[in-house]
Formats: C-alpha cells, structure tokens, sequence
C-alpha cells in the first residue's frame, strides 16, 4: 500500500473515531451513553458466579500479551466451564488508528463472531505494526483477518464509514472513564474497578479502593499468568487445590 493511501486511511479512521473521543472524556457518560441500549459482547453463562470485564485496546502489546498468556487458559478453564462471565470492551490507545480499525473490525464481525474476531486481531498485531512501520499492506492485514471471519473488504470498508460503529467506541470509552480505567488492560471484577497503586513504596493492586489481599498477602501490579489465576480462584472463594 502506498504511504498516500495508508495516511488517507489513517486520517479517516481519526475522523471517526477522535470527535467522539473528545465528546466521551468531555461529556457526563449519562449524556453520552445511554445504559439501557449499551450492549456487551460477552461470551460465558449469564449465570455465572464472576463476571469480569477486560477494557483493552487492540494497540496494546500488554493487551495482547495477556492474551496470549492468560486468556488462552482462562476461557476453557473458567469461562467455558459456567463459572466466569467475561466481557470485552475495547477503547483507543494510541496508535489511535490501528486501535480503531481493529475494533471497527471486530465490531464489523458481529456478536457471534466476536471473540473469534478478537483473538485473530491480537495476534495480528504485529503484523499490523510492522506494516506501518515498513510502509506495507496494512489494509491487507486486515483483510486477511476479515477472510477468517466473514468480512469482505467492501464490508469492512462500509464499517470503517458507520457512525454507529465510532459512536460505541465513544460509548465504551465514556463507560471507561465511568469506571476510572487508567490504562490497558484494566479489569472490573465482581463490580469494582482493579487498579494498579504504589503503597508503602510498593507497586499493588488495589480493589474498590483497598489493596486486593489473596491469603494474607498483597498482591503485586501486574496481570500474568500465575498472578492472574490467583485473582480469578480468590473471587470465586476457592484454592489451586481445587483445580
């Protein structure tokens, strides 16, 4: 793809999704989102005993870190199983572009294939990057994601053009600001907001605004494997003995 061509790209996703943007951090999130049309994607039991929400930005390496790492247990071991319910709602980190087409992708994939969508934009990260960096076919990174799941390109070409489509990034990030969601990833677990804060000259997590204690310990700011199967076992109240 030639520069020209990739800039126009960029410019217009900009176009789309940056007004918004501004109106999500600059408005009330009641004027902006309105809670009884907002739709989760979410895959799991609606019965489940813990819901967690991922806010996530497809420009984010830790992003897909996590999803490399901790997602691919997670799901069959949790959320297949009836016991976690979790939802993905993706927001803009910079590059904002890549951030927005990947969602616009993923939302152009519908609400059954929106996971699947997921997981191939995550790992079509780096090709997207060094795309951009190499000057190459980043539109047909895309489209070879969208050939996976269903989206032609003149279909994700109309989505990347849909109003609605930035509109609900904006709804999502206004939601964001909601739960005061200071970077990528954040989760919302059982209702309240786990963020990362430096106590006593350590780095925590910290939960409804008290450090989260697993079994008589803090623990430490970070979302990996080990840490993160910790946090899921202590909400569901159970041990690594029950597994």
């Amino acid at each position: 793809m030639s520069v020209t061509i990739l800039r126009a790209i960029q410019i217009a996703l900009l176009a789309l999704v940056l007004p918004v943007t501004a109106q999500a951090q600059s408005s009330a999130p009641a004027e902006l989102v309105p809670l009884n049309t907002y739709t989760d994607y979410a895959i799991g039991s609606d019965t489940a005993p813990l819901e967690i929400i991922e806010y996530a930005s497809f420009a984010c390496p830790a992003c897909k870190n996590w999803h490399d790492q901790v997602w691919s247990w997670l799901k069959p071991e949790f959320v297949d199983t009836g016991r976690v319910r979790f939802v993905l709602r993706p927001i803009v980190t910079p590059p904002n572009e890549v951030a927005a087409a990947s969602a616009i992708m993923a939302e152009c994939a519908g609400p059954d294939r929106y996971f699947e969508a997921s997981g191939l934009l995550f790992d079509a990260q780096p090709d997207i990057f060094d795309a951009i960096r190499n000057q190459g076919d980043v539109l047909g990174v895309y489209h070879g994601v969208g050939a996976n799941i269903g989206v032609s390109p003149e279909a994700f070409s109309a989505c990347l053009q849909d109003p609605a489509k930035s509109q609900r990034i904006g709804e999502t990030i206004a939601l964001a600001g909601t739960d005061e969601v200071a970077g990528t990833p954040t989760f919302v677990i059982d209702g309240q907001t786990l963020n990362r804060a430096m106590i006593d000259g350590e780095a925590i997590l910290v939960w409804g605004g008290e450090p989260l204690i697993v079994n008589g310990e803090r623990l430490p700011a970070n979302y990996g494997e080990d840490n993160f199967r910790r946090i899921v076992l202590h909400f569901l109240n159970e041990s690594d003995s029950d597994q």
